[in-house]
């Protein structure tokens, strides 16, 4: 269970799967038992439950990826059914090789505080918003009344807007050692989100600029709007969710995220009941079961009741629009890098980094000095990165 806990495993997942299949024995092993240890010892779990990221840091690490095509046509298993940005965002690390089926995708909605709308008089945001709608309504709540600084939106930005970014954008170039942050794209993107930031009376320094201060701010009731969501605090306001927002250039894109999959090791000696398994997992039955539960269904085409009953069993969630959190399309991941190119981990840091000068006091760069200071930034630890490696 490297993306999953005990808790998830034993209320959830298990039952359903011995409902199905009451001839299976399950157990659940949480991360903290290293793997490694259990490969020495030969005991290798037919399933990890995993994002994209166990792939190179488990799966491959000790060369358990099992190619499932035999699999999948022995039983039968429709791929088609499944969204297909979660099946190339697991290709993407496996030179196009299936060995898993996502079990539940990301899902995010926009969280607004009904009370502060009320408060000012602005009318609440909608489903199938663009950037563009946000940012009006939060021109209008943006104020300073009473010695108190009302924002229209925060957001813990780095995530939202450059992780799981909605054009699908990577750091590092797909073909060479180099940055890919100084493009039209990125400009577009940066520039979409920074300008909530630069509503007249807004002052940023280096720590309340910072992405994980901004995040804190929705939960005391000072502003407007956040997709970021932390519900259990959310208790001296009324709240409710719409879609999140999309730019224009991308309409109807979710942000990207990252789906958890069941990959199936090739040291299992129960292949068959774990494909079973797996199968069960992502049929329409159990997906909306999982959807009650808050997890996103992981399949191309999602049925109206579970788009209705995502999230029903939540005690924050419930009477909510929660039919937002799937309103839009799961993004592409952004293209495979070709093999043997440098896999420069610091890349994202120097780009928020960068990108949050545009709005700190003192060194508000505009958004082609912050692309290019990134850009040489990268370039810079790609060099010395290879170098130490010679």
């Amino acid at each position: 269970m490297n993306s999953s806990n005990k808790q998830e495993f034993d209320e959830l997942l298990a039952p359903l799967i011995r409902e199905k299949f009451p001839n299976y024995t399950l157990t659940g092993i949480e991360s903290s038992t290293k793997l490694s240890d259990m490969v020495t010892a030969g005991n290798v779990p037919d399933i990890i439950i995993g994002t994209k990221g166990t792939i190179p840091l488990s799966i491959q690490e000790f060369g358990l990826d099992q190619d499932l095509t035999e699999l999948i046509n022995t039983s039968k298993f429709d791929l088609t059914r499944i969204a297909p940005a979660y099946l190339e965002a697991m290709k993407y690390y496996t030179n196009g090789k299936v060995i898993g089926l996502p079990i539940n995708g990301p899902a995010f909605a926009l969280h607004y505080n009904k009370t502060l709308f009320d408060k000012f008089g602005v009318a609440y945001p909608k489903d199938g918003m663009t950037w563009d709608d946000a940012y009006e309504i939060a021109k209008k709540l943006t104020r300073n009344e009473g010695g108190i600084q009302y924002r229209g939106y925060s957001e813990r930005w780095h995530q939202i807007f450059m992780e799981f970014n909605q054009f699908g954008l990577p750091y590092l170039d797909a073909k060479e050692d180099k940055a890919a942050v100084n493009t039209p794209e990125w400009k577009t993107l940066v520039e979409g989100f920074v300008r909530f930031y630069k509503l007249p009376g807004l002052r940023f320094d280096s720590k309340s600029g910072y992405t994980e201060e901004d995040r804190k701010l929705f939960a005391t009731g000072t502003s407007g709007m956040q997709i970021f969501a932390q519900p259990e605090t959310y208790t001296s306001f009324e709240w409710d969710i719409v879609s999140v927002p999309t730019f224009k250039e991308r309409p109807n894109g979710a942000l990207w995220g990252s789906p958890r999959y069941l990959f199936i090791t090739n040291a299992s000696k129960q292949k068959e009941a774990a494909m079973n398994v797996a199968a069960y997992l992502t049929s329409d039955e159990a997906q909306l079961k999982l959807s009650k539960k808050g997890l996103a269904p992981a399949l191309a085409k999602i049925s109206d009741e579970m788009k209705k009953s995502f999230n029903q069993d939540s005690q924050y969630y419930k009477g909510k629009n929660v039919g937002a959190f799937l309103y839009n399309k799961p993004a592409a991941e952004p293209p495979a890098r070709a093999t043997g190119l440098v896999n420069f981990s610091k890349a994202q840091g120097i780009m928020i980094a960068e990108v949050q000068k545009m709005f700190t006091e003192g060194m508000e760069v505009d958004v082609n000095t912050a692309l290019r200071n990134a850009e040489e930034l990268i370039n810079k630890g790609i060099a010395e990165q290879k170098a130490s490696k010679k």
